[in-house]
């Protein structure tokens, strides 16, 4: 059975989070921007679940690479993106952001829209 891929989780943008990406060129690269801060804490562990399920999907195993991603680590490209509730799902293709959706909105709907 083809199994799909893994949820990457980065603290802090390093060389690791840059060899991710490198690493994926022709994918999308599909983020859930978390926050450990009491009040969005259970939403995105509760969400991390379903994004795991996705992720393992071997329909997007060439389509796309996962990575969950501490909005205090990456406040430049959350901003960049238009974070601004947690978890929100980001699409970028390259450094380019190419769709975002909050924690409210199904995951794989998402997933199917923005990768066809």
């Amino acid at each position: 059975m083809a199994q799909g891929n893994v949820v990457r989780t980065f603290q802090t943008k390093d060389h690791h989070f840059d060899t991710f990406k490198n690493n994926a060129p022709n994918k999308l690269l599909v983020c859930q921007f978390s926050s450990n801060d009491s009040m969005f804490k259970d939403l995105c562990v509760s969400m991390k679940t379903t994004f795991e399920e996705v992720a393992a999907n071997a329909n997007f195993k060439d389509k796309a690479a996962f990575c969950e991603l501490n909005v205090n680590g990456f406040k430049e490209l959350a901003k960049e993106s238009g974070v601004e509730a947690y978890p929100t799902f980001v699409v970028l293709k390259g450094d380019k952001p190419m769709g975002k959706m909050h924690a409210g909105a199904p995951v794989l709907y998402c997933m199917t829209r923005l990768s066809s």
